[in-house]
């Protein structure tokens, strides 16, 4: 009875991830457990930061609890039973996103990736997907400057970001932190991990149904690819080395460092 009434809670599970964390692939993993959807909790994106809307999260417990009304009443099948939802944002820690996370009653998962990785990964987009980001102004010209200029903008503009979403969400107690590289090694035990954080019912088997699913749909293969890091030069790693040393206090070890 104790786990029919857990499973019957309300999971509104927040991913908190590093951009080119793989969060994308691991938001879909997460919405394909059973009764579990993607929600949207951010009222726009562009060079935006993507900080928690009341608005969107009051939206999602109003949709919440208007699907668990139609499974009640028979207007919904047991396999569609509504469990909750996650929501992937590039967001950091502060009061006021605490505040609405306490309200709201949302669980946190936390997602990191080694940093160097993630810098490759950044190098990619901007020249291949897109310029805009809330973490740095980039422009069109900067897609001909050479590779180690380019890195150099990147640790120089855009990973303070980084150091300060590692850094917030390290105050933040009540967080399960995941890696990148962990989902890689262990796609099933790393999911398994995140439902048991969230509160979310789930078989092995539903996990394993979960993992196919989201495999079958990818089509960002390069995102699977770890250790591309290799590709920063050693100066440029080594600005990002001295970045971490304000903080000696601080293991960063879990992203490389």
């Amino acid at each position: 009875m104790a786990e029919e009434t857990k499973a019957q809670d309300p999971v509104r599970l927040l991913l908190a991830c590093m951009p080119k964390s793989g969060s994308t692939y691991l938001s879909a993993l997460i919405a394909h457990l059973p009764g579990m959807r993607k929600a949207i909790l951010v009222p726009g994106f562009d060079r935006r930061e993507q900080e928690l809307s009341e608005k969107r999260l009051e939206e999602e417990t109003y949709k919440e609890g208007l699907m668990r009304y139609l499974w009640r009443t028979g207007q919904l099948s047991d396999p569609q039973r509504p469990i909750g939802y996650v929501s992937q944002m590039h967001l950091r820690n502060s009061l006021p996103t605490r505040t609405l996370i306490e309200r709201h009653e949302l669980r946190v998962v936390v997602q990191i990736r080694d940093i160097f990785d993630i810098m490759v990964s950044i190098r990619d987009h901007l020249l291949n997907e897109s310029l805009v980001s809330s973490a740095a102004y980039a422009t069109e010209e900067m897609k001909d400057w050479p590779e180690d200029r380019l890195f150099g903008f990147i640790a120089d503009m855009v990973m303070p970001w980084y150091f300060n979403f590692y850094l917030g969400w390290l105050e933040y107690p009540d967080r399960l932190t995941v890696s990148y590289e962990a989902l890689l090694k262990d796609r099933a035990g790393t999911l398994r991990v995140i439902a048991s954080h969230a509160g979310i019912p789930a078989s092995d088997a539903e996990i394993a149904a979960a993992i196919e699913k989201t495999e079958a749909a990818r089509t960002r293969k390069n995102a699977a690819i770890a250790g591309r890091g290799t590709a920063v030069p050693e100066t440029v790693k080594q600005r990002i080395r001295d970045f971490a040393a304000y903080y000696p206090g601080v293991d960063f070890s879990p992203i490389g460092l």
